[in-house]
């Protein structure tokens, strides 16, 4: 088995809600996605063109979130701040869960495990601060009422 892993960078707003620490304040990141496939390697020595890696991640996870404002559609104050940004031309990304790292690693996992071999996602919130999901810890759909 071999692995290969693909880096992109983008740049989101969102808050906590419920949180009691500053990130319950809107605030932004600029986000970076490691997202490795792991599989034999095809007649050619490839696991995945990084060509068509990067192309995925583009079109399943930056072309949606960068530069936009992430909110959990669960909560009434970020529904709020959506609707008024929305209004204004603005770009939101609604999701079911709260924005947390590790949730958003989870679903971004998920969207590329639909089409690639994906063992796993690693997102970095602070040069110093990720979260990671992986193969081995169940699918999201399947355990999305842990969100």
């Amino acid at each position: 088995m071999t692995t290969v892993t693909k880096e992109v960078t983008f740049d989101a707003a969102h808050l906590l809600t419920g949180y009691e620490g500053l990130c319950r304040n809107l605030h932004g990141h600029t986000y970076r996605l490691f997202a490795s496939v792991s599989a034999e390697p095809d007649g050619r020595g490839m696991v995945v063109d990084f060509k068509r890696l990067k192309e995925l991640v583009k079109s399943e996870i930056t072309d949606r979130f960068d530069h936009a404002f992430m909110y959990d559609v669960n909560s009434g104050t970020e529904r709020e701040l959506a609707t008024f940004l929305q209004a204004r031309g603005l770009r939101t990304v609604e999701l079911p869960f709260s924005t947390t790292a590790e949730n958003l690693a989870r679903y971004f996992f998920e969207r590329l495990a639909a089409h690639v071999p994906v063992s796993s996602v690693r997102l970095f919130e602070t040069p110093t601060s990720c979260a990671e999901y992986g193969h081995g810890r169940g699918s999201f759909a399947q355990n999305s009422q842990n969100l």
